[in-house]
């Protein structure tokens, strides 16, 4: 029966079939201008829109989709998705379009494509069947989530930065609260000899008054002695506390210029001595100019009090660099010191020579050391028994302060 007849087998009439044909052809315009919508919606779309066949090429793209890739259009169409993608991503990728295929819903997740540029982008892929021209077909709508993903990091190195932070802070918290027990312990065991004999001298005293003035004279000298000893050992904790305290600025500081001021300082030690002192250029460096002065003039000072049984004291500024550090030393001709024993050098009240021979507490270097670490600095020194040492002082180009 064609299409001209009735299901009753009479034919139509000729108005019945030209209102029918009519009828089809608004239906076919209608069908074709929901088509030209659709296309235009696909092309003019604000995401990335990539129609792929079941072979996974691309058959059609929007201009942001080759946009995102940073490609013509001409260099988009017919080449394969997955060629786009990473390694990291294309099974990933393979995954969702097989299972969009097979049950034809809306698939999600993320993968990167790589650009013209090479450059990788993260994207949030939607996947869903989609038929054109009776065939099916796979939409794969993008969303750039670069932006997001880079907030995202940064926010987890952030955290990773502040939890560093933290570690660092609790460990150097830590250190701290173990150097004021270091020296709360090792001040009071510093402290029982002069107090002791603080106390001994006084007894002596009181069992001398009815004896000779001369002994008097001598029990009452020995316990200023003793109570003098006691007052430098305060000074010099104090001393090394308020060091430990001070707030430093990082700025330019000419080391010849501190130099030059500590030499300036040292002139009433070396009155009535014979002295040279000598040095060679020495670097601008980034730090502090306090801390840089009180460093040295520890080290000039030590140098002065290790010499001064030398007929003629010698004493010498050195200084090179590395690509990191500027390496400076104080070197002298004076006493020297066992190299076994150099460790104990920068310990806490730590002495390789009697007091009754040379004054100090053995607090100096111990100040130099704990100074040059507050910026990332390290300090050494060398020497041989009777033929002089060099205490050494290594001061980062780039300090980084720390408490």
């Amino acid at each position: 029966m064609d299409a001209s007849t009735r299901k009753t087998g009479l034919p139509l009439s000729t108005d019945e079939l030209s209102s029918l044909q009519a009828r089809v052809l608004t239906l076919e315009g209608e069908l074709q201008a929901c088509q030209q919508r659709a296309v235009a919606l696909f092309n003019e779309a604000p995401a990335p829109y990539f129609l792929l066949d079941s072979q996974g090429r691309i058959v059609d793209v929007n201009v942001t989709g080759h946009g995102l890739l940073g490609r013509t259009r001409e260099d988009v169409l017919r080449r394969s998705w997955i060629s786009f993608l990473p390694s990291t991503s294309q099974s990933s990728f393979a995954l969702l379009s097989t299972l969009a295929f097979e049950d034809a819903l809306v698939h999600h997740g993320d993968v990167q494509v790589v650009n013209a540029q090479d450059t990788p982008i993260d994207i949030l892929v939607q996947l869903r069947t989609q038929q054109r021209d009776g065939v099916e077909h796979l939409l794969v709508i993008a969303t750039d989530i670069s932006a997001h993903k880079r907030a995202q990091q940064t926010l987890l190195n952030d955290n990773a930065n502040y939890e560093q932070q933290l570690r660092e802070q609790a460990r150097t918290t830590r250190h701290l609260m173990q150097d004021l027990e270091n020296v709360t312990l090792t001040f009071i065991q510093q402290l029982h000899l002069p107090v002791a004999r603080a106390l001994n001298f006084f007894k002596l005293h009181r069992a001398a008054r009815e004896k000779r003035a001369e002994a008097v004279e001598d029990n009452l000298m020995n316990m200023e002695g003793a109570v003098l000893q006691i007052l430098n050992l305060l000074a010099s904790v104090d001393r090394f506390m308020q060091l430990r305290q001070m707030r430093l600025t990082i700025k330019p500081v000419d080391l010849n210029k501190v130099l030059s001021e500590v030499l300036k300082n040292a002139e009433p030690i070396m009155a009535d001595r014979d002295v040279r002192t000598t040095s060679r250029v020495l670097p601008t460096v980034q730090g502090d100019n306090r801390a840089l002065f009180l460093i040295f003039d520890e080290l000039i000072a030590n140098a002065l009090k290790f010499t001064r049984t030398r007929e003629r004291a010698q004493v010498s500024v050195v200084t090179h660099e590395t690509e990191l550090e500027y390496h400076v030393g104080v070197r002298d001709n004076g006493v020297g010191f066992n190299m076994r024993h150099k460790d104990k050098l920068f310990q806490l009240f730590g002495r390789l020579h009697p007091s009754s021979e040379y004054e100090g507490t053995g607090v100096g270097l111990v100040t130099v050391r704990r100074t040059c670490e507050r910026v990332g600095g390290r300090v050494w020194a060398e020497g041989k028994p009777d033929q002089g040492a060099t205490f050494w002082v290594a001061w980062p180009k780039q300090p980084t302060l720390r408490l």
